[in-house]
């Protein structure tokens, strides 16, 4: 293997990384905000909502699933008193509290305890069962009754909230994700699932459901495209049809292949293991001149022109320049990777930085991609947070319609594919099928390549 000149970060603590990633990197929306002391009228009410969730929590260890249901119409619908009463009257002391922002609490609480142990359950019917239930016509008809009419405002209030838009994408099933002509933002639900599950702000149950949906997604995806890679390549593939689960067609074969090819003999997750290898020990400034060496490294061709190479350099430069003469830490890592992703697509704003639009819109959507994973195979952390930024510009785009954001989708799906082909659990690898030797070729036809997947066991991580 030859010898690269990059100049394996020190292990850490999970928790300490993490702190990192909250206090130090996320965007100021995400930090955690104090908690103001609560006032008697506040402690009144806490208890109240601490009465319903552990009913509900109760419920589901005593109740079957569809009971638990009925349970929750009864309670937030028609207000029937269930079999212990004292929930009824919690529910007064919250609607009495005058507080749609508590309700909001409660109510979104609730529905995340039921959801995430639906989905534990694996009955998601029961999940879209329960959305259809508060989106009933009955919440706008009028009632006589003043609480009631109260309760059913706020539930009405509540679909109109983003809590709401939320809890309907915790719940989708995977046989209903076709949403590109509808709403092409929804194809992208593990991205947009991360920055509800890295909020603070959050329930646990709310974050818990995020992270369990996006994952599950994310293993669909992963599944459906080592099939269609495997399937596409058979000799009846111009027989049948296999589902591809990119936007690519055909072009998602090739793309694979063309990722493969650009690696070379050392592959990109080579490359990054020795790059790990030789930060050991070395100052920050150190760090930041091995990290430019590494994601430009001249063999792994990326299409980058010199003026974009000199803006990432003087954005390494320039971040903690104060730093320059310590030991590089684990932290220190962290935050310039998760800094440089973030120079790369969105700025505080929102807004897409110009990098990002010169990248993915006018250059190679690939050049951009690639540099991504290079960066996440050395700092597994900030794979999350790439995932937060792709979040803020799907949401900086969604009121545009799909044709407008043809470029947007193009690199996204390229970037999934990237990512992808190089998680932990699975290897792809290109194999040349030319009766030529590989060194006779001036190059190589993808055409006759194929490419190769498999499953990797994953050895556990050391304490």
């Amino acid at each position: 293997m030859p010898s690269q000149d990059f100049s394996s970060q020190p292990e850490t603590q999970e928790s300490k990384v993490l702190h990192a990633l909250t206090n130090n990197i996320l965007p100021d929306e995400f930090a955690p905000q104090p908690k103001a002391q609560l006032k008697q009228s506040e402690l009144t009410v806490f208890a109240a909502q601490e009465i319903i969730y552990k009913f509900f929590i109760n419920q589901i260890d005593c109740s079957a699933s569809e009971v638990v249901l009925q349970q929750f119409k009864k309670i937030f619908i028609e207000q029937i008193a269930p079999v212990n009463p004292t929930v009824i009257q919690a529910l007064h002391v919250i609607i009495e509290f005058d507080s749609q922002q508590e309700f909001n609490n409660l109510f979104k609480r609730c529905c995340y305890i039921l959801i995430n142990n639906w989905i534990g359950q694996r009955k998601y019917q029961l999940a879209r069962d329960l959305i259809k239930i508060i989106s009933q016509k009955i919440l706008s008809e009028p009632h006589p009754d003043n609480c009631l009419k109260i309760l059913r405002v706020w539930v009405t209030n509540f679909i109109k909230t983003q809590h709401y838009e939320d809890l309907k994408l915790s719940v989708f099933k995977y046989g209903d994700y076709h949403p590109l002509e509808n709403n092409w933002i929804f194809r992208y639900q593990p991205y947009l699932l991360a920055a509800q599950y890295l909020d603070p702000q959050n329930t646990i149950e709310e974050r818990q459901a995020a992270q369990l949906l996006s994952q599950q997604l994310k293993d669909k995806y992963k599944f459906d495209l080592a099939m269609y890679t495997s399937r596409s390549q058979s000799p009846t593939a111009q027989l049948e049809k296999h589902h591809n689960p990119t936007l690519l067609g055909d072009e998602a074969l090739r793309l694979i292949k063309i990722i493969l090819v650009k690696q070379g003999s050392l592959n990109y997750r080579n490359l990054a293991n020795i790059f790990i290898n030789q930060i050991q020990n070395i100052t920050y400034k150190q760090f930041k001149q091995s990290l430019i060496n590494y994601l430009f490294y001249y063999k792994h061709n990326l299409y980058i022109t010199e003026i974009d190479r000199e803006q990432i350099i003087n954005i390494l430069e320039s971040f903690h320049p104060e730093n320059d003469e310590e030991t590089l830490t684990a932290s220190l890592h962290l935050r310039t990777c998760n800094y440089l992703i973030k120079s790369l697509t969105v700025e505080h704003s929102g807004e897409p930085t110009a990098l990002f639009l010169l990248c993915a819109a006018q250059l190679n959507p690939l050049t951009l991609a690639i540099l991504m994973l290079k960066i996440i195979l050395i700092s597994a952390y900030s794979r999350t947070y790439l995932e937060l930024c792709l979040a803020r510009l799907i949401e900086y785009y969604q009121d545009k319609s799909a044709a407008e954001c043809q470029w947007l989708i193009n690199f996204l799906e390229v970037c999934q594919i990237a990512l992808t082909i190089y998680e932990k659990n699975v290897q792809y690898n290109l194999v040349n099928m030319s009766e030529k030797h590989q060194e006779e070729q001036l190059f190589v036809d993808l055409n006759n390549c194929r490419v190769f997947s498999q499953h990797k066991q994953i050895k556990p991580e050391k304490d």
